[in-house]
């Protein structure tokens, strides 16, 4: 291996040009140094500390480069691979990833915190043990546990697979990643059927030997129960809902997550007037520039409302499907709607990496967003519409009831 000693020269220009991009150059030569071997003892000691100096440096960009460098290395210690995994994501991810020294316990923390970043690390690492691909799957969000699913050295128990069901059935890149595991046990076989892709399906109807009447019975099942688990009406009961959007506004509560998972329910009367109140434009205004102004209409909307420009993406998606199916947001095709744009935005979507988007990626599932309507009306003395399949809880959650 090459050699490539530090020089005086290199010495100088870090003195003269502190910058990061200059102390990132002086640490990769170092680690090249350590790495060949060609050190003596005392210079040995004195480079480990100047990059664990590195490793601590103020600079983010300089630490994430030391990450990246020694990720695999044999400089990594487990004092010093657990230092940059409790760094910022940027900083963590390539050790999180790659790193062998971390244990499940500290893995366990991490997954703990609640970073998505951290946590998608984590899921794509060479082998995940039971444990930790548990806690993910518990608490990762979609695009999360698609990785870890997706991951052949990832050990996700059978409970695990149920509860991503549970979460996440509605979302296809989910249950085609559970049904692409292997030894999948009759119960997940039937639960999938009712949600994958006629591929998938006629896939694993084959490989598992279940009857095609029971197949049909099955579909049918999972798409009533996907209807209800992913989008519980928000409004549409409601006469005034330009009353709802002024009261939602007004406390701070109109947010543009709201705005699209009211389009992705067919709630277009309450995007329409939501879009209205945040842009300070008539309806009619709205509904030109979002359905007939082409791309830049519903971008100078977005602009005009101040709403993250990452949720434009699937509010055009949802926009399209709309016009694909000729739905104009009343009750009949209502369920046929959500699902179409339901599959279309997870699929579409869960590659971005926006924290708005997967925000709202979240919210389709969890439907988190209900009790925020629920306290407007109230507000506006309004009547609360309560789905009879459904009962509210405490916190921001909306579940079956029975459940």
């Amino acid at each position: 291996m090459t050699v490539y000693a530090l020089t005086s020269e290199d010495v100088a220009y870090l003195s003269a040009a502190p910058t990061a991009a200059a102390r990132i150059v002086t640490m990769t030569k170092l680690v090249h140094d350590l790495e060949a071997g060609a050190l003596t003892e005392g210079e040995r000691s004195l480079a480990t500390e100047i990059l664990h100096c590195f490793a601590a440096d103020a600079e983010s960009t300089v630490r994430e480069a030391v990450a990246w460098q020694i990720n695999n290395s044999t400089l990594l210690t487990e004092d010093l691979a657990e230092q940059l995994a409790r760094d910022v994501g940027a900083v963590a991810f390539p050790v999180l990833r790659h790193a062998e020294a971390l244990g499940d316990e500290f893995l366990l923390r991490i997954v703990a915190e609640s970073d998505a970043h951290k946590q998608l690390a984590i899921a794509g690492r060479r082998t995940v043990s039971a444990k930790v691909a548990n806690a993910i799957v518990e608490v990762g969000n979609v695009v999360v546990v698609t990785r870890l699913l997706r991951n052949a050295g990832a050990a996700v128990p059978e409970p695990a697979l149920h509860t991503a069901v549970d979460r996440f059935g509605g979302v296809r890149a989910v249950t085609e990643a559970i049904a692409a595991r292997p030894d999948l046990s009759m119960a997940l076989v039937e639960r999938l059927i009712a949600f994958v892709s006629e591929e998938i399906r006629a896939s694993l109807v084959k490989s598992h030997k279940v009857s095609p009447h029971l197949a049909a019975k099955l579909v049918e099942r999972g798409r009533e129960a996907a209807t209800m688990l992913l989008l519980q009406p928000l409004v549409h009961e409601i006469d005034d809902v330009d009353l709802v959007a002024h009261h939602l506004e007004a406390n701070h509560r109109l947010t543009g997550s709201l705005l699209c998972r009211a389009l992705c329910a067919g709630e277009f009367r309450l995007f329409v007037a939501g879009m209205s109140v945040r842009a300070g434009i008539a309806v009619d205004a709205v509904r030109l520039l979002a359905w007939d102004g082409g791309p830049l209409g519903l971008e100078a909307l977005f602009r005009k409302a101040r709403l993250p420009s990452a949720l434009e993406v699937p509010v055009r998606i949802a926009i399209a499907v709309a016009r694909e199916l000729g739905y104009d947001g009343g009750d009949a095709g209502r369920a046929t709607y959500q699902a179409e744009v339901i599959a279309e935005v997870f699929t579409e979507c869960a590659e971005i990496d926006e924290r708005e988007v997967d925000d709202l990626l979240l919210q389709l599932i969890d439907q988190a967003p209900a009790d925020v309507v629920d306290r407007a009306m109230a507000r506006a003395g309004l009547p609360l519409p309560v789905p009879p399949a459904c009962r509210p809880v405490s916190g921001d959650r909306v579940v079956p009831a029975g459940g």
